[in-house]
């Protein structure tokens, strides 16, 4: 293999998938000492990246910013759609100038996807590696917009025109098994998987965060709420608890963003952090370490052909979850243990917490802490850069 090494993210911008960027750079870097890595990403993002990698000896690792190809407050899909091709093709240019036979891209929305695999067709000496994440929903045509199918049909085809030295990742077992039934099996035999990586080591202020007070019970959701992740749900069982609430039993909160489209759904017995504002990553993570439980409503399908960063964070926090079974939350829990309450719907949700509300599942909450121990001790990032390096 040459001495350099190109990961890139022309994708996304600022604090988005910082951390399982720095997780493959940091994997990387580790891996090929003596080496040189470049990560080329939009400026705040590789800021955010390089200051996760602060306290880490990489002394082969070099940070190429470019300046972001569209306004995120004023978006428009002919910045983004040629903005990322035109990143992609400098990339390129910059690789072959150093001479580099290796380029990791950490995630390509489906233009930019099918236009790479388009230029490798003219470019056969260099191996590629093309991280896949929640790009794939698109493949997915039932329920989805006019415009979602085009992206599906475009990213298709650009899987479909990729060559036999282009390697895919995803992010668990799950979505490689989901994959089999909407990709050919020449695809398949060059995807691999592995599980979604999450530096789980927790800054110092964030110790000893955890709510403390036996008598409130604190269940938040985090991340952007919008209804395809049935966000709405939450402002039911708020409804369902208003006694309780009001009593100072429980709390409901959300932490993160709402779309607009929940608004009609919204009560002030649902309290709200960051919902129209911006939060960065160490206030989410100050708030989120305050929660006795995270509670998702995404349903069966939800994770069917991408990974949830949202459960990792909280492992990472070791706050255990309640959620409605989904497809990669089933795969996690039966591969690694319980590490929460999966439930089949809203009602069985609500006996859960009835029974929390009673002071019930105290083993099964032992239980779910040894796990969520066990599982970041058994899934470190040295762990995981063994199994990378069997697919690079």
């Amino acid at each position: 293999m040459n001495d350099v090494i190109i990961i890139s993210e022309v994708t996304h911008t600022g604090e988005v998938h910082f951390q399982v960027n720095s997780c493959f750079v940091e994997m990387i870097s580790g891996l090929y000492p003596s080496q040189k890595i470049i990560f080329y990403a939009e400026t705040n993002h590789n800021n955010a990246v390089k200051e996760s990698l602060s306290n880490k000896q990489l002394n082969n690792l070099e940070f190429l910013p470019f300046e972001g190809y569209y306004d995120e407050k004023k978006f428009k899909w002919t910045s983004k759609i040629i903005g990322e091709c035109i990143q992609i093709v400098k990339i390129l240019r910059k690789g072959k100038l150093l001479k580099s036979e290796l380029f990791v891209w950490t995630c390509l929305f489906p233009t930019g996807h099918f236009f790479l695999n388009f230029l490798l067709l003219f470019q056969k000496k260099s191996k590629h590696i093309i991280i896949l994440h929640g790009e794939l929903e698109f493949l997915k045509i039932s329920g989805k917009r006019k415009s979602e199918v085009f992206l599906g049909i475009i990213l298709k085809a650009g899987i479909y025109l990729s060559s036999k030295k282009t390697k895919y990742i995803v992010l668990g077992e799950n979505i490689k098994k989901s994959l089999k039934k909407i990709v050919s099996h020449r695809i398949l035999k060059r995807t691999h998987s592995i599980l979604h990586p999450y530096n789980f080591s927790v800054d110092y202020y964030l110790k000893d965060l955890n709510n403390s007070n036996d008598q409130l019970l604190n269940i938040g959701a985090i991340g952007t709420q919008m209804l395809s992740k049935n966000s709405n749900y939450i402002y039911s069982l708020a409804e369902y608890y208003k006694a309780d609430i009001i009593q100072d039993k429980i709390n409901f909160i959300t932490i993160g963003k709402i779309l607009p489209e929940l608004h009609p759904f919204e009560t002030d017995l649902v309290k709200k952090l960051y919902s129209d504002s911006f939060v960065s990553q160490k206030n989410f993570e100050i708030e989120i370490s305050k929660l006795n439980f995270i509670i998702f409503f995404y349903d069966n399908t939800a994770y069917e052909l991408c990974a949830s960063g949202a459960i990792f964070e909280a492992i990472r926090l070791d706050v255990p979850i309640i959620s409605i079974k989904n497809d990669f939350f089933q795969w996690l829990f039966d591969s690694y243990g319980e590490m929460g309450f999966l439930c089949n719907n809203l009602d069985d949700i609500k006996l859960i917490i009835d029974g929390l509300k009673r002071d019930g599942f105290n083993e099964k909450l032992v239980n779910f802490r040894k796990n969520i121990a066990k599982f970041k001790n058994d899934n470190d990032l040295t762990s995981l850069a063994i199994k990378l390096k069997t697919i690079i």
